[in-house]
């Protein structure tokens, strides 16, 4: 044997080897991806239509299912009780004196259920059944009674701590019955063009500019008639422009009615025209303030609304300021987008009347719309006696969107309520605990 020849037959023999290996390796495979096939199939025979749609929404995005929360989230419970000020809609309608309770729910998780119980000598029974908003709130107008409130998250209830419900009297109130303002409660405040303060250059205060009936006070604005047509200049953040001179409305209780501390509400739909001003506030008696002693008295914006902005996210507005030295100001606050919130399906906010409110403490304010807190303030509190305005405005920063034909537009106020200072917000926080 030649060593050549010698060295061909371990070749031969290695190669037939992996030749018979591959064939091995090739049939394993073939099998196992006949046996998946084969299970997926039995699977899928097995399956019925809700397990599959099961499988399908259990990979789904946990913000994508509604009312759902992230198993491993725990959830904050509170319970509030508060005065009558949860009432939208889109018409006029009487104020209650049952307790609002709101109940809300952190992470919120819209379409939840949500049960409120009441107390009773048997244990805790069932009254009402409502369901989470965009806020993560629900809220209820029981009678009197201790309550809690529940929802449920993967397999946990998450209960509130009690709250006790009354019901409430307001120490003031105006319906706007009638075809006319009452006198002995509130006056035209006397703003002349003023060219500081504000500034409304071109407008002036005027009882044309509002009427009442219908239930409502209307706050318009409009051309002022003793001025024969003539045109105004203005300069705005060093803008020149041009506008008739105007008439506004601007009512308040300066010279009859006084507040310190409390829950203030009012239900309003303001205007949709842009170039005005919608407002809810107080300001202190006198109308005086002390330079940097807000506790002397602030300018509270309980509610502006500045018209429509044609991007369908018009937000209501809430501050409060106060004055150092040469009329220099301080100011807290924003506009508030999640505001928005309250606003029915397809609505906007010069389609529906919101009862907007703030509690004013000896150490905080509480801007809330129909009951849900979107804002709170514990710098510049008031200790002094304030007063309330209602208001229209049209100040010269807004004048160049003011346009003629929306000079007819206007401000309903359906009622306001003030509550004394024993209406502080009644809540707790608790955690959940298993369901049974």
């Amino acid at each position: 044997m030649s060593f050549t020849a010698a060295h061909r037959r371990p070749d031969a023999r290695a190669a037939s080897a992996a030749v018979r290996l591959g064939r091995v390796v090739l049939t394993v495979l073939v099998t196992i991806v006949l046996i998946g096939l084969t299970v997926g199939h039995a699977d899928a025979a097995d399956g019925s239509t809700s397990q599959v749609a099961a499988k399908a929404q259990a990979h789904k995005p946990a913000k994508a299912r509604k009312g759902a929360r992230s198993t491993k989230v725990k959830v904050t419970a509170t319970l509030a009780a508060l005065p009558p000020i949860v009432q939208p809609g889109t018409s006029p309608a009487a104020p209650s004196n049952q307790a609002s309770l709101v109940a809300t729910f952190s992470p919120a998780a819209p379409g939840q259920r949500v049960t409120l119980e009441r107390r009773t000598a048997k244990g805790w029974k069932l009254v009402a059944i409502g369901t989470e908003d965009a806020y993560g709130t629900a809220t209820f107008a029981p009678g009197p009674g201790v309550y809690r409130a529940s929802t449920t998250a993967s397999g946990l209830t998450w209960t509130s701590g009690t709250v006790t419900a009354a019901r409430w009297t307001p120490e003031f109130e105006d319906t706007f019955s009638g075809t006319a303002l009452d006198a002995t409660v509130w006056n035209d405040q006397k703003r002349e063009r003023e060219s500081v303060y504000a500034p409304r250059t071109c407008a002036r205060v005027d009882p044309s500019a509002r009427s009442v009936g219908g239930g409502v006070l209307r706050l318009g604005i409009g051309v002022d008639p003793t001025m024969g047509g003539a045109t105004c200049n203005y300069v705005s953040n060093g803008t020149a422009g041009t506008q008739q001179y105007l008439v506004n409305s601007q009512v308040a209780t300066e010279n009859t009615r006084f507040f310190q501390h409390g829950i203030v509400a009012a239900r309003i739909k303001p205007q949709r025209a842009k170039g005005m001003h919608t407002g809810f506030w107080m300001l202190p008696a006198g109308t005086t303030y002390t330079d940097g002693v807000p506790s002397a008295g602030t300018e509270i914006d309980i509610m502006e609304f500045f018209g429509e902005n044609g991007r369908g996210n018009e937000a209501v507005g809430s501050h409060v300021h106060y004055y150092e030295a040469g009329w220099e100001k301080v100011s807290h606050g924003d506009l508030f987008p999640a505001t928005r919130q309250v606003l029915g399906k397809n609505r906007s906010w010069w389609d529906e009347f919101h009862v907007f409110s703030v509690e004013w403490t000896p150490t905080s304010y509480i801007f809330r719309v129909d009951g849900r807190e979107y804002y709170r303030e514990t710098a510049a509190v008031s200790q002094a006696a304030q007063y309330l305005v209602l208001s229209n405005l049209t100040s010269d920063y807004e004048l160049a969107n003011l346009t003629g034909d929306e000079l007819g537009d206007a401000a309903q106020v359906d009622w306001v309520r003030v509550y004394d200072a024993t209406s502080i917000e009644s809540a707790r926080v608790t955690r959940g605990r298993k369901s049974a």
